[in-house]
């Protein structure tokens, strides 16, 4: 049980607070308070992922993208189209995984999850759960307290069944030892190179031939459609200075948090549960729990008996302890009777959707309340941040309006004295800037917009700050004529024909020392050189990581004779050959052994649990209704 609470912990702490860390801006609020029902982005046994969940999924994806290119991330480097795919796919595997958890009985209490939000950092302040923070966080990644809980409980579920898959493989100590020595094997290898370049002199290009492998390869020489386009940015700091700010105000504001804070009490229960499932009826949990709760009327101790008899190992462990927890983290038979108990007191057999509890109560915690002193400056910070959102949704509808009733934005910029920016063209796959916002660039290449030369309504970048866009410039797609690109072309297939020339060399090459050939003649008569690699161990700097595979999957030579396989390089070919094998040997010290056993065991736990999540994927009716973007 320990490691189960371990493991949800784990996903909590990390998983959690990892989602709570993604910036909303990433997503534009007006994602999650779209009208309507749109299609699903697919379908899986009749459980939909909605297309705004795929959204925030992929922008997400998309941000982390950039943030791993440094200093200078290039947007265009994404295919957005294939990365809509691909996160379409893992959110597919984790809800195959989510089902089959269901099936498989992998279920958590709600007392747990209570207990495990409480103690994620992400929901605390000075080290104890914040109820409003807690609250705040949720809305600021879109989700609600009332469903969170139970998204909580689907997730842990998947993490149970993943980790019964990884957690139980394993290595052999023999398995190890052999996987070292082929590690520490060393070959003796030698390449040869045989380029296109010699070739491209001897090789000639018709124009027929032009013309053919244009007519067929036509969308390579189609450029993308695209549009720059003017864009103004509103935000909320834009009006933070013009807030007037009163005593009243503040005041209004320290009464509102005071109630807040005198609302916000924390209980700390304790309960015994008797479970209600298929060996246990419900008048056999009752008497169950009745006959418990004369033993406690009788003055026995609440805690042992807990230990002994609740049904809830995640805390009969701990006395029945389920920790301090604020309304709305327990289901609602067992808090009503919760907050009807006096410190102490116990309560009489509830019966919820888990079974039978009885409840004790040991602690009421009130939260503090500060003077008005103490955080005034917070106070103010809250009002002038509250009226400057406010003064921004005005300015964001009256810039609707100008954007609808103008021609352009000019008129826009002057009200609230913005600048008017031009963008770079940026093709459907979108860009950097401003282009890399998915919802910009759909609005841009809309056909109302692009079309119709009207200017956007407010696209939200994040809460706080909104763009109007309008187009500046049109390049249509269009096929490049053929007198354009005829010497690329003919450059392109000369090299082609030069490569095939390289490649048939390269095999003769190899069929000849195959047959047991001189490698050294071999060389000679076609006049190239051998680079040779001696004792090459297989993670060697030289001569490529493409060719050190190569060389080390060539069987071993007999005597006086080697094995040869050409392989591509680019449009160049390499002969790899193989004269000596140096068995190697495991030099592995018992530590080490302990730890690359533990590795590999985590190593083909993954693979195992992907070949599973693929067998789930084949048993299910999946239907993708995804766009194609």
């Amino acid at each position: 049980m320990q490691a189960f609470r371990d493991l949800v912990r784990g996903w909590l702490g990390k998983a959690l607070l990892a989602l709570l860390m993604v910036p909303f801006a990433i997503v534009g609020i007006e994602s999650y308070f779209v009208g309507g029902k749109a299609a699903p982005a697919a379908t899986i046994n009749d459980e939909d992922i909605d297309q705004n969940e795929l959204d925030r999924s992929v922008d997400q994806q998309r941000q982390r993208i950039l943030a791993s290119m440094g200093e200078n991330p290039d947007a265009s480097r994404i295919d957005l189209p294939v990365l809509r795919q691909e996160v379409l796919k893992s959110l597919i595997d984790r809800a195959v995984l989510s089902q089959q958890a269901k099936k498989a009985g992998f279920l958590i209490d709600d007392a747990t999850i209570a207990r495990l939000i409480q103690e994620t950092p992400a929901f605390q302040e000075n080290g104890a759960f914040s109820q409003s923070r807690y609250e705040q966080m949720l809305r600021n990644i879109g989700e609600d307290v009332v469903n969170f809980p139970a998204k909580a409980k689907k997730e842990i579920a998947v993490s149970q069944l993943a980790s019964g898959i990884t957690q139980t493989s394993f290595v052999s100590a023999k398995e190890l030892d052999a996987l070292s020595a082929l590690d520490n094997q060393k070959r003796d290898v030698h390449v040869a190179m045989v380029t296109a370049a010699p070739y491209l002199a001897s090789v000639q290009v018709s124009d027929d031939e032009i013309n053919k492998y244009y007519k067929a390869n036509t969308a390579k020489y189609t450029s993308d459609e695209k549009v720059s386009v003017d864009y103004l940015v509103l935000g909320a700091e834009l009006f933070t200075d013009k807030v007037l700010l009163t005593d009243a105000d503040v005041d209004a504001r320290y009464a509102e948090k005071v109630k807040a804070l005198e609302s916000n009490e924390q209980r700390r229960a304790s309960h015994i549960l008797i479970n209600i499932d298929e060996k246990t009826k419900d008048a056999d949990a009752l008497a169950k729990v009745k006959g418990l709760e004369k033993r406690i009327q009788a003055g026995e101790d609440f805690g042992t008996l807990a230990k002994e008899f609740s049904q809830d190992q995640g805390s009969a462990t701990n006395n029945g302890d389920l920790g301090f927890a604020s309304k709305g983290m327990f289901v609602p038979e067992f808090e009503k009777t919760l907050y009807g108990l006096k410190v102490n007191e116990v309560s009489a057999p509830v019966k919820t959707q888990f079974g039978y509890h009885i409840i004790k109560l040991l602690e009421i915690q009130k939260a503090p309340v500060p003077t008005m002193a103490e955080i005034r400056p917070s106070l103010e910070a809250d009002v002038r941040a509250a009226k400057s959102e406010e003064l921004y949704a005005e300015a964001v509808e009256k810039m609707d309006a100008l954007a609808y009733e103008s021609s352009d934005l000019k008129e826009g910029a002057k009200q609230y004295t913005m600048t008017l920016q031009t963008s770079p063209l940026f093709s459907k796959n979108g860009g950097e800037g401003l282009a890399g916002n998915r919802k910009v660039v759909q609005a841009a290449f809309s056909d109302e917009i692009l079309k119709e030369g009207k200017n956007s309504s407010a696209l939200a970048l994040d809460d706080k700050h909104s763009v109007w866009i309008h187009v500046n410039k049109h390049e249509p797609s269009r096929v490049k004529p053929l007198a354009e690109v005829a010497a690329e072309i003919k450059s392109a297939l000369q090299l082609d024909k030069a490569s095939a020339l390289a490649k048939a060399q390269a095999d003769a090459m190899t069929k000849a020392i195959n047959s047991g050939k001189s490698a050294v003649e071999v060389a000679a008569s076609y006049k190239v050189q051998w680079q040779d690699y001696a004792a090459t161990a297989r993670t060697a700097p030289a001569p490529t990581m493409d060719l050190l595979k190569v060389a080390f999957r060539l069987p071993n030579p007999k005597a006086n004779t080697w094995t040869a396989e050409s392989a591509a390089v680019a449009k160049d070919y390499a002969v790899v050959a193989l004269s000596k094998i140096d068995l190697g040997a495991s030099t592995l010290t018992e530590d080490q052994k302990k730890q690359f056993m533990a590795s590999l065991a985590t190593a083909r736990g993954q693979q195992e649990l992907q070949d599973y999540v693929v067998y789930l994927r084949a048993s299910a009716k999946i239907k993708e209704t995804t766009e194609k973007k």
